[in-house]
């Protein structure tokens, strides 16, 4: 049973904080979690107590990322309630948890890709997964070609795609910022293609890439069914130690480039975007691979194997210098 006057605190907080331009959602689902499993333990709590506290962070110990995230979001509620006249609220120490070790992303060459759609457009239609031969194809499609967050792909609405001129929107995601992304001709086929068929399931759908009963996938699913996809091309990979996730396929590739052809019509400013790709893996790539030995060397053979040209690989050499 859920303690009501811990609950409406906790929701007061969330509305606070969306008062405040932030979407709040993850930290309302733990908030949520919490004070489900404190309610359970003790139906008298009116505060976040440390016996709570702790045994609910407990649940996530196998999980550095979820322990991380509970703990920062029950600390800033605490603050919150403490500021509010709640000197009782427990505090968690700011050195409680730390972040996970950061995964080192993954490039991916043109011929892993293209085994990889094979691999989504082989998947069968299931009458127990209503449409999803259609979506899943086309929302890795999407991440690939836009890099695109999972999750921004994941709840695309269907009234922020205007495939008839070739862009979509994406609102309020991670910020929050909204932006306009435009995609090539071929996508936009593609998308064009998969919104008639999946438009025959799904007459009066929301979302643009729909589950069961026109909700999003989930965050869960999606991954599972990545990598469901990539071992059935590379079998082989399973057990290499290398962690690839669908995320990593909104790093940069060559291919998305092409998109801002598109997007200004100006061989110039092409060139321009061009240039600012290996501008971004000069500066930004390396700071987020680069904390720990083993990553710069992950990012130095991937992306010297990922590009033979000459201007990426003294860029990359230049990285190694810097790193030094």
């Amino acid at each position: 049973m859920m303690n009501d006057s811990l609950f409406t605190l906790a929701d007061q907080f969330v509305a606070y904080k969306r008062q405040n331009g932030r979407v709040y959602q993850t930290g309302a689902y733990y908030l949520e979690k919490y004070i489900q499993f404190a309610s359970e333990t003790n139906p008298e709590i009116t505060v976040p107590d440390r016996k709570s506290v702790q045994g609910f962070l407990e649940k996530y110990e196998d999980a550095p990322g979820s322990l991380y995230n509970a703990a920062a979001f029950l600390r800033e509620f605490s603050r919150y309630l403490i500021a509010r006249g709640y000197p009782d609220a427990y505090l968690i120490p700011a050195g409680r948890t730390r972040l996970p070790t950061p995964v080192p992303p993954y490039f991916f060459t043109g011929e892993e890709i293209s085994a990889f759609f094979r691999e989504c457009d082989s998947i069968r239609d299931d009458p127990h997964h209503k449409g999803r031969h259609l979506a899943l194809p086309a929302m890795f499609r999407l991440l690939y070609c836009c890099g695109l967050r999972c999750k921004e792909a994941r709840v695309l609405a269907r009234k922020d795609v205007h495939l008839d001129k070739g862009y979509f929107d994406v609102l309020q995601s991670k910020g929050p910022k909204s932006r306009r992304i435009y995609i090539s001709g071929e996508l936009t086929e593609y998308l064009d293609g998969y919104d008639r068929q999946i438009s025959r399931l799904f007459p009066d759908r929301r979302i643009f890439f729909p589950s069961r009963a026109d909700s999003p996938y989930g965050a869960a699913m999606l991954e599972k069914n990545f990598l469901r996809f990539w071992y059935s091309a590379f079998p082989e990979k399973k057990d290499s130690g290398v962690s690839i996730r669908a995320y990593d396929f909104r790093y940069p590739n060559l291919n998305k480039i092409q998109t801002f052809w598109m997007k200004y019509g100006n061989y110039n400013k092409y060139r321009l975007k061009r240039f600012g790709f290996y501008f971004y893996l000069l500066f930004l790539i390396p700071q987020k691979s680069t904390r720990e030995p083993s990553g710069f060397f992950h990012f130095a053979h991937t992306f010297l194997s990922f590009s033979s040209s000459r201007v990426a690989s003294a860029f990359a050499f230049s990285s190694a210098m810097m790193s030094r």
